[in-house]
């Protein structure tokens, strides 16, 4: 299930998401040339933090590696890998890790998102609101993210929680859009029509029913709650007086 498009329109030219869709490209073709060393260097290593504010120099991660030349498993090496922690491998990852994606599906669905919802948000806050709106959420999620793993050493990577913000203000501001939804089943495939309190309630719901289940795999769902509910209370503080007596649409034509 996937939306294509929303009937709301936005009034204005959406310069900053547009940019941040760029920017997150641009992120990703230096992820390729880099061969993961961006991820290994700028993505957010949960204990990492945790670390840094129980006032830690160093964390260890355990890792098992196979002694045995043939391949086979008769035996384990234990060794371990030592992270220093400072203010900038503990707080700066939590800025970066936003802008970089674990493959091109990963950065083209967050980027399809971004770009179907995004322009409306960008036109009730206004551009540089906006996109202090964005890093906001961004910072927010991944700093949840943390907070729900803090042991995890694994690097975790994607604008999501920034993107799940957008959709938490959207979902706010503009309940009654219509979400135009491309849907395939086997052979079968094609469109159908939801308002967009439905289809990104559907979409936060399944990941709060993911975190509470610990059923969301690779997927930091936690970061999308916690950008999707960031979203829902910066928009409200951050909105222009001149954009709070503005009621949501109630319908509106397909583009």
């Amino acid at each position: 299930m996937i939306p294509i498009r929303d009937s709301e329109p936005s009034g204005i030219t959406p310069y900053v998401t547009i940019g941040l869709m760029v920017l997150n490209i641009l992120c990703f073709l230096l992820q390729l040339a880099s061969e993961d060393a961006l991820v290994d260097g700028f993505g957010l290593r949960p204990a990492i933090l945790a670390g840094w504010i129980e006032g830690e120099e160093t964390v260890t991660e355990p890792v098992i590696r196979n002694n045995n030349p043939f391949g086979i498993e008769l035996g384990f090496e234990p060794i371990t890998r030592e992270y220093d922690i400072s203010f900038s491998s503990a707080l700066l990852p939590l800025f970066t890790s936003m802008f970089l994606h674990g493959g091109i599906l990963h950065l083209l669905g967050n980027m399809l998102f971004l770009w179907i919802f995004g322009d409306n948000v960008e036109g009730r806050l206004g551009h540089l609101r906006y996109l202090l709106f964005y890093i906001i959420c961004g910072v927010a999620a991944s700093a949840f993210h943390a907070l729900m793993n803090p042991e995890s050493l694994i690097p975790t990577i994607g604008a999501s929680g920034a993107i799940y913000g957008v959709l938490g203000a959207y979902w706010l501001c503009f309940p009654h859009s219509l979400v135009t939804i491309f849907y395939w089943f086997y052979i079968l495939f094609g469109t159908f029509q939801m308002r967009a309190s439905w289809v990104l309630g559907i979409y936060v719901g399944l990941d709060i029913f993911k975190g509470l289940n610990d059923t969301g795999g690779n997927v930091a769902v936690w970061a999308h709650i916690g950008g999707f509910f960031a979203g829902l209370g910066l928009v409200i503080l951050m909105t222009p007086k001149s954009a709070r007596g503005k009621r949501p649409t109630r319908w509106s034509v397909i583009r």
